[in-house]
């Protein structure tokens, strides 16, 4: 695998999925991010997360754009600007992903799975024990895993092309370790039992696109972004992360997870919330100036829209992993 030759300065990065308007939850994340970054005095990199780009809503992504530069946050990398670690896209990046699968594979650590989504909730003896899902019961497992070889020529069962899925049991076991265990400087020490409640994860799609496990590990590294900064709800995802990370021989960021921000109800806000997204806001007459402040003082943060001040006086040990309403 080639990693492209980065600037010595670590960066930090913001990476929304473009599936529709930017929310207030959004742009908390992207601001803090953004802070965090520039506190650190940190490479600002903008990363679209665009596994599947058919999916994506005619104008979502530059709307979105519209929306970064609105609230005023610039980034020195970005799909539209270019930089040393690109392209910022997923969608153009999925050589380097094969490539991350490829090593793995020689590491014995894959195995194909032709099972449905039904089949592995059926099989699963603890349905809702993992945030992807069901855990899965090692269906289609083999009893001694070997290398693939070519994973773009993988036998079809009952018409069905294999996803490919990571064995945590022997992913552990070649790192000697127990479980996966990380610090995040919000959140605090984290474990997580990954053989017991994430079980053997999958790592390529069906429709043979990376999965976002091995995607977002893989940019992160690549990348050079030294510090993580997104919302509580991907802790979990970070213990896959960092297995891979580990098995890949690659440093880890310092991560660190911040509370999701909540409708009145205490319910998450979604993108389908119109009313809480930054065009609404926007068209509404609102400043960026009056978000930046409000978002700010729901952080425990000054409360100024100043990026300037607010970078000043940035503080992680601030932020807290609990939702902010």
């Amino acid at each position: 695998m080639i990693v492209p030759a980065l600037p010595e300065r670590g960066a930090g990065r913001f990476a929304p999925t473009p599936t529709g308007d930017l929310h207030l939850g959004n742009a908390r994340t992207a601001l803090l991010a953004w802070l965090a970054a520039e506190a650190a005095g940190l490479r600002q990199i903008l990363r679209v997360e665009d596994l599947e780009p058919a999916a994506i809503p005619p104008g979502c992504l530059s709307g979105q754009y519209a929306d970064l530069d609105w609230l005023g946050l610039r980034y020195d990398e970005d799909p539209r600007r270019g930089g040393p670690a690109g392209p910022y896209r997923q969608s153009e990046r999925f050589g380097a992903y094969d490539a991350v699968l490829r090593a793995l594979d020689a590491l014995g650590l894959l195995y194909p799975c032709w099972c449905s989504r039904r089949e592995v909730r059926d099989a699963a003896r603890a349905p809702h024990a993992s945030d992807e899902g069901p855990v899965y019961a090692g269906t289609c497992k083999p009893a001694h895993a070997v290398p693939l070889g070519d994973l773009g020529a993988l036998p079809r069962r009952r018409g069905r092309v294999p996803a490919l899925r990571l064995d945590a049991h022997a992913a552990l076991d070649r790192l000697a370790l127990a479980e996966v265990t990380f610090e995040d400087a919000i959140a605090g020490p984290q474990r997580f039992d990954v053989r017991g409640t994430m079980g053997d994860f999958v790592v390529r799609r069906r429709d043979g696109v990376a999965a976002y496990q091995i995607a977002c590990a893989w940019d992160d590294a690549a990348m050079g972004c030294t510090q993580v900064l997104r919302g509580a709800d991907l802790l979990p995802s970070t213990a896959r992360q960092v297995l891979l990370l580990r098995l890949l021989d690659r440093p880890l960021p310092t991560y660190a997870h911040v509370g999701l921000v909540t409708g009145p109800d205490g319910t998450r806000l979604a993108k389908r919330d119109g009313a809480q997204s930054l065009r609404s806001l926007r068209e509404r007459g609102h400043d960026a100036t009056e978000v930046r402040a409000l978002l700010a003082s729901m952080s425990g943060l000054p409360a100024t829209g100043d990026l300037r001040e607010l970078t000043a006086a940035f503080d992680l040990g601030r932020l807290s992993p609990a939702p902010a309403a």
